[in-house]
């Protein structure tokens, strides 16, 4: 009886207990919060390896005449050759020719009177030297000089100016080359630079690729790079690097020029090319704008340690934006953890749940 006495009240404890453990005032555990997360530095230099670029000749041009007018001849065509000098098109040269033929005669009417002012001081400096006129008088023939010495010049320019817009009625081909393109038609106005042809030389041709700037600070003129027609990926080729500009265009990218050394296949001005960039100019770690966390005017980001679970908030600095990308400067190394959404839902040592797609988990739960 001792003994049953002793076993009694040891079962109520454990059910009392029990009891209270499922009272409905204990508050149950909050569920982890799931979060995704990437790899800094991971599957960014491999998007990033490759760059547009198109074609274009060294030697190009658009001409235009540099006064308007009507064009009554386009002696070429597209995809005609064209010699350097040879003559393209020709303005009508009637408006020309009267406009200079006008100035010779102001140029012969300004020579006459400038030669009538220079006797009429010469006669007034001899007569005031006698004494016959006055320092007022002679003064007014020195100013008359001066004045149709300067209508004389005028006039000379006048004609310089008018036998210059004769010769400029005439559009020539600045280089051996060939017409790429046609604007206007016999004719029809044009405008003063308005372009009426287009002309290509026939040298090697250039590429012009817009890089992002980081990936341009690791190049350096003279330095190769693979390319490929966007049509033909098959045969590939290369490019060396001319020369980077130093002018950041947008904010986040510059235009660089390639020469082409050798090509395996034909190409053709404007024709769009691949570059295929080493992943040793892409080393600058980036992150998704939405990872970037400000608080107090400081940009974080929240990086996951696999050891214990938890989130840690990380001041970094960023620097340009590329796409849906920024770069990181400063606070964060290859392989760290960083929660690429919801960052701004956590807090410094929270504890969260990596998330996993499906497919993960199937393969994670098989034998």
């Amino acid at each position: 009886m001792p003994i049953a006495r002793s076993i009694v009240p040891a079962g109520l404890l454990v059910a009392t207990l029990l009891l209270s453990a499922c009272s409905p005032d204990t508050p149950a555990p909050e569920p982890l919060r799931t979060v995704k997360l990437e790899a800094v530095g991971a599957g960014s230099a491999a998007a990033a390896s490759r760059f547009v670029a198109t074609l274009r000749q060294e030697q190009r041009a658009e001409l235009a005449f540099e006064n308007g007018g009507r064009i009554a001849e386009i002696a070429v065509d597209v995809g005609d050759r064209v010699r350097k000098g040879q003559v393209l098109a020709r303005l009508d040269a009637e408006p020309a020719r009267l406009r200079l033929a006008q100035a010779e005669a102001n140029l012969r009417a300004a020579t006459v009177q400038a030669r009538e002012r220079q006797i009429q001081l010469q006669q007034q400096q001899a007569m005031f030297e006698d004494g016959a006129i006055s320092q007022a008088t002679l003064t007014s023939a020195q100013v008359a000089d001066d004045s149709a010495r300067a209508q004389l010049r005028v006039a000379e320019s006048d004609r310089a100016l008018a036998a210059r817009a004769l010769r400029q009625s005439e559009l020539r081909a600045p280089f051996d080359g060939s017409v790429v393109a046609r604007q206007l038609q016999p004719q029809a106005d044009t405008l003063v630079g308005q372009t009426v042809l287009q002309v290509e030389g026939q040298g090697q041709p250039q590429a012009l690729a817009t890089l992002p700037s980081s990936v341009a600070q690791g190049l350096a003129p003279g330095a190769l790079v693979r390319a490929m027609r966007s049509d033909a990926p098959q045969a590939t080729f290369e490019l060396r690097l001319r020369s980077v500009s130093s002018r950041l265009e947008g904010g986040a990218s510059v235009q660089a020029i390639f020469d082409v050394t050798e090509a395996s296949v034909p190409l053709r001005s404007g024709d769009s090319l691949l570059l295929a960039l080493s992943n040793e100019s892409a080393v600058d770690l980036s992150v998704p704008l939405q990872a970037v966390v400000g608080q107090q005017g400081e940009d974080a980001v929240y990086v996951y340690d696999t050891k214990v679970g938890t989130v840690t908030r990380r001041r970094v600095e960023l620097g340009s934006v590329e796409g849906e990308r920024v770069r990181v400067t400063a606070g964060l190394q290859p392989g760290d953890q960083v929660v690429t959404a919801g960052g701004a839902f956590l807090s410094d040592g929270q504890a969260v749940l990596p998330f996993r797609s499906a497919s993960r988990l199937n393969e994670a739960g098989r034998p």
